[in-house]
């Protein structure tokens, strides 16, 4: 109880600081790291655990952007007292549509998987471009957005804190054992009576009930989402952040999802003629590739005695 107590009281602190001594840029960029932070837990959910090379959840992600958005402004009159709502029913509606992508496609690995997931992925968005309801390239606006800061960002907040938990719960879980026997030989987890196909399908819906979250919260903090926003780009840097804080660790993935969000906003400010990020930022990705393949934290997470030192694998 006392970690929880710790870790509110810290939220409100973050929260009112940024509420009356920040400006709304720098608002932004926390929640867009909240944003980040859940798409690349869910992505290392299935990339790190059950080793399924998925590149599809900028598709997921935008099912449930545009989802939470419709469902709001033409059902729940608009109003953003039912932004939770209507995100909820958008990663319902993700994770049904993880199911259906998963029923042909799990029985297929490597390379072949990220092909089916991408493939998946632009129809979805190809879909978005020519569907005139929800403004086809032009993509659609005027969505429910939170009066003020603090109710964005003690939203996100909870919806990260919700996806970090429920995720570490399952990671050391008898489910998340499952998945460790098939991220280590799927042939031998199979021979011991493991259902690797179901498994694997769990997961992905898991995956994609969280993406479609992400997507949701997204939707309603910018106000405005077109297919554009969820571009293979997307999906890439979603995996760079999962592989940067290290395959299996959730507490690696919200600490590269911070780094990636910050560390080319801090780059921006740099006095020169050139956008020097475009140089910076890959030469430091690549160094870390070389110094630490495993990421910044390999599979280890960090408990609450870290502060200590500690660390549980």
């Amino acid at each position: 109880m006392k970690k929880y107590i710790i870790f509110l009281a810290c939220v409100v602190a973050l929260g009112s600081a940024l509420n009356y001594f920040t400006n709304s840029y720098i608002q932004a960029i926390f929640i867009s790291f909240i944003v980040n932070a859940i798409m690349a837990l869910s992505l290392n959910f299935i990339t790190g655990l059950a080793d399924q090379f998925s590149l599809g959840h900028a598709g997921l992600m935008a099912i449930g952007a545009y989802t939470s958005a419709v469902i709001n402004k033409e059902v729940m009159s608009d109003q953003w007292y039912f932004i939770p709502v209507g995100v909820l029913i958008a990663a319902i509606v993700a994770a049904f549509a993880g199911y259906l992508i998963s029923l042909p496609s799990f029985r297929l690995k490597g390379d072949y998987l990220a092909i089916v997931t991408l493939g998946m992925s632009e129809i979805v968005r190809v879909v978005l471009l020519n569907w005139d309801h929800v403004g086809g390239p032009r993509g659609y606006n005027a969505i429910a957005k939170f009066p003020e800061f603090y109710l964005s960002f003690g939203f996100g907040v909870f919806l990260l804190a919700l996806t970090f938990m429920v995720m570490y719960r399952l990671k050391f879980s008898w489910f998340g054992r499952n998945l460790w026997a098939i991220n280590e030989d799927d042939i031998a987890a199979e021979v011991m009576g493991l259902n690797v196909p179901q498994t694997k399908r769990r997961a992905f819906v898991i995956s994609s009930f969280f993406a479609g979250l992400g997507g949701g919260f997204y939707a309603h903090h910018l106000g405005y989402i077109s297919p554009g926003s969820f571009s293979f780009l997307i999906s890439v840097q979603i995996l760079i952040a999962a592989v940067l804080g290290g395959l299996g660790s959730l507490s690696g993935s919200i600490l590269a999802a911070f780094i990636l969000t910050f560390l080319p906003e801090a780059l921006r400010s740099l006095p020169t003629g050139v956008d020097i990020r475009m140089i910076i930022f890959p030469i430091l990705l690549i160094l870390m590739m070389i110094v630490r393949p495993q990421g910044i934290m390999g599979r280890k997470e960090l408990s609450f005695d870290a502060l200590m030192g500690k660390f549980r694998k």
